[in-house]
């Protein structure tokens, strides 16, 4: 019995091939799970961390600090190098009144420390509202802390219910967002990051395309793949000047909206200022004019080119004499194998077989292209290098910075390469071949594509590995993928990555191949022409036989292998109308006195299994490009909430003149005071006092902490304290170290007597 599954008339498919399909998309897809999720193992902890927002790291004075006399100054210390025309800090008191001396400055000795001097001021509560912009990749960060001023007597005065906002003269605005929500400019940086994105992936894919995937004019021996490529090739030239103005435009989008946030409306978008100080005082404005200037000298190449008429590929006799002259052995997706029924295993396994040809392909089709084609080639290298270099990966420590930016710019690379083959295919070939009569439509579908299975294979493989990387390096816990913006994104993002696999192997290795075969299978049974092309003959032995043997399996053959083996396709001039193509792959002018007695195999109509195979193939090879966009929108929108992984600026308890920390807080029916002393790196004595609600100690209680180093993942540590009666009732203490200074928190377990419900209190201090 036969399944035909979804398809009509599935003929030689069997039933059992139904349960392999479905296990190949469920372990394909939970291969790439794992590897875009996949940690590095023990190499973990030397993979540097991506902040991708200047966050504040530490301050002077701490949150929360409670001071015995006024600071002189406020010092704060962020993640990465920050703008200093762009990045300021104010002090304001309860009032919203600025108190500081307005001498915000980035410090001259330190590009990550901003500071601002204070008079003498009273005792109080003040808070310490700070704004900054990266000068690694452009984006603003903000936020604010308190401290409080002690009186003459020792004790605090009460803050106030409603704490200020602070502003930031000048700007007209306060303090931004963490990053965790979209406002009116981080959406237009939203939207123009995507659409640059977008513009540069179509641009930099389609050049990838055509040196190296399906050249304009040069398709192999089958003359329908080389006009149509040739009617893609003009379709995109005539999209490339719209795209390279689209990234311009999108660029200065960026720009604008960063100068809005920093403002705090979109009435600054257009201040001078700001704008001067986004584009001249940071390494984001140097790379950012450089992908202006590349993506402007690349537009006037392609206009240029296309008035003086000159292609990006070399006459055909010119190429002939760097082409690679070893044959390339048959695929499997020769309808003329043993087996002529579609096999997914035998289409993978060709398509593995291709891979290690790549290395080949890059140097035949660099060597296919004329000074135009291989300075566009270059420029959209440079172009990418320049979007590395203005994101994420740039904001690591000068010492990681080699390694992060290698994994993102190959990231980047593998993605351009993927996605844009990907909108290429939707955007040039499938509407270039759309007006095709179906026959001729279905064989460019059925022979072109495969000349792309190998890298979109690669592609994807990299991209998982890569993506892996990239996550460990910006993640510090899989909690994150849950609790933030940026990780619920990349989740996202993973999914439809995921998705996209599944759609490309089932439309490279289920319906195309059933489409080739369907169309093998009819062009048989109509008695289209078989004699074998003039230009097979003598290739090799198999080759040859396979000609002989089907119409169509002479085309898949000769694909990329009559150009590999003569460097020149066997068909006519590229330009020559599909129309006059046989879809057999039919022989010489005259090759057969009674041609003219036979159906032309152009004039063939589909049977309604190969137009439901061919439809159903561009609309999943569509689909797959709408995905590739939405892709890109995940990566904008990691960009914008790259600052949701940083926490809140760590709270560092009251500390007291005596160098320790004395913290309380509600934790259910009790209040949990936790002291340490002396606070410091080294040797520290934790101390927990327990009162229920009513202010009574509570004895008897079992209490453990378990320490956590904020700045470093150093595992937690736990001990259990023991009460101490000499301290007084509800008093538990122990000591423990503190394995280096920086942010720490301590969580305090409480098992209250005659409960089995533990209560847990979580304080955070920061260690000198």
């Amino acid at each position: 019995m036969r399944d035909d599954g979804d398809l009509p008339h599935a003929t030689g498919v069997r039933r059992g091939h139904a349960l392999p399909r479905r296990l190949l998309v469920a372990a394909l897809g939970l291969l790439l799970a794992l590897l875009a999720l996949a940690p590095v193992g023990p190499a973990a902890r030397l993979i540097p961390v991506a902040s991708a927002h200047a966050v504040l790291v530490r301050s002077d004075p701490a949150d929360h600090a409670v001071l015995q006399a006024p600071p002189s100054s406020v010092h704060l210390w962020f993640s990465e190098e920050i703008n200093p025309l762009t990045s300021r800090v104010v002090v304001v008191d309860p009032a919203n009144r600025q108190v500081d001396r307005g001498d915000s400055h980035r410090d001259a000795g330190d590009n990550t420390e901003l500071e601002a001097s204070l008079p003498l001021l009273p005792a109080g509560t003040y808070v310490v509202v700070w704004r900054t912009q990266s000068a690694v990749d452009g984006h603003v960060a903000g936020g604010s802390f308190l401290f409080q001023i002690a009186r003459p007597d020792g004790s605090v005065p009460p803050p106030p219910k409603v704490l200020p906002t602070g502003n930031f003269p000048g700007a007209g605005g306060s303090a931004v967002s963490s990053g965790a929500t979209l406002d009116g400019p981080g959406i237009l940086q939203t939207i123009s990051t995507w659409l640059a994105l977008l513009f540069m992936t179509f641009w930099v894919g389609g050049l990838i395309w055509e040196a190296w995937i399906l050249p304009p004019g040069d398709a192999g021996s089958d003359p329908a793949v080389a006009a149509a490529a040739s009617a893609a090739g003009r379709r995109f030239r005539r999209l490339a000047p719209y795209a390279l103005a689209g990234v311009l435009i999108a660029d200065a989008g960026m720009i604008l909206g960063q100068s809005a946030e920093l403002a705090g409306s979109f009435t600054g978008a257009f201040s001078p200022p700001l704008l001067r100080a986004i584009l001249f005082s940071s390494r984001f404005g140097f790379y950012w004019w450089l992908r202006e200037l590349i993506a402007l000298a690349a537009l006037g190449l392609t206009l240029a080119v296309a008035r003086a008429g000159v292609s990006s590929h070399r006459p055909a006799d010119a190429a002939d004499r760097d082409a690679p002259r070893a044959a390339e052995p048959p695929t499997a997706s020769d309808p003329s194998a043993p087996s002529a029924i579609p096999d997914w295993r035998r289409e993978l396994v060709a398509t593995l077989r291709a891979i290690p040809r790549l290395p080949r392909r890059l140097v035949a089709g660099w060597r296919g292209l004329s000074w135009a084609g291989r300075d566009e080639l270059v420029l959209g290298g440079v172009l990418i290098v320049a979007f590395a270099l203005s994101g994420h990966a740039a904001a690591v420590p000068a010492n990681t910075f080699a390694y992060a930016i290698s994994v993102d710019l190959f990231h980047l690379v593998t993605e351009v390469a993927w996605i844009g083959g990907l909108l290429y295919i939707g955007v040039a070939l499938v509407p270039a071949i759309a007006r095709l009569p179906e026959r001729q439509r279905a064989r460019v579908l059925a022979i072109g594509l495969p000349e792309f299975s190998a890298v979109a294979l690669t592609c994807a493989t990299l991209l998982a590995l890569t993506g892996s990387l990239n996550t460990t390096i910006r993640l510090t816990s899989a909690e994150q993928f849950l609790t933030t913006a940026y990780g619920r994104t990349l989740a996202v993002k993973i999914e439809i990555f995921i998705l996209m696999a599944a759609i490309s192997a089932y439309h490279a290795f289920f319906l195309r191949p059933r489409l080739a075969h369907e169309l093998q299978r009819t062009s048989t049974a109509s008695g289209a022409d078989t004699a074998p092309r003039p230009a097979e003959r003598g290739t090799d032995q198999v080759t040859a036989r396979a000609a002989d043997a089907v119409p169509l399996a002479g085309a898949f053959v000769g694909v990329g292998r009559t150009r590999a083996a003569t460097g020149r396709p066997a068909s006519a001039a590229p330009d020559a109308p599909i129309a006059a193509v046989g879809d057999g792959g039919g022989g010489d002018d005259g090759a057969d006195d009674n041609a003219g007695d036979k159906a032309t195999p152009a004039s063939l109509p589909l049977s309604p299994r190969a137009r439901a195979l061919e439809e159903r193939l561009r609309d999943w090879l569509r689909r797959e490009a709408f995905l590739g966009g939405v892709v890109l929108l995940c990566v904008a929108l990691l960009g914008i909430f790259a600052g949701s992984l940083s926490p809140a600026a760590p709270a560092a308890g009251a500390a007291a003149s005596g160098g320790l920390v004395v913290q309380t807080r509600q934790a259910g029916p009790y209040n949990v005071t936790l002291k340490v002393t002396p606070a410091s790196f080294g040797d520290n004595t934790f101390t927990v006092t327990l009162k229920d609600a009513r202010g009574k100690p509570v004895d008897g209680a079992a209490v453990t902490i378990t320490t956590i180093m904020l700045d470093m993942d150093m595992g937690p540590a736990s001990l259990q304290l023991k009460p101490q009666q000499a301290l007084g009732p509800g008093a538990y203490t122990g000591d423990t170290d503190l394995t280096m200074a920086g942010h720490w928190q301590i969580n305090v377990k409480i098992l209250p007597p005659g409960s089995n419900t533990p209560i847990v209190a979580p304080f955070k201090f920061s260690a000198s």
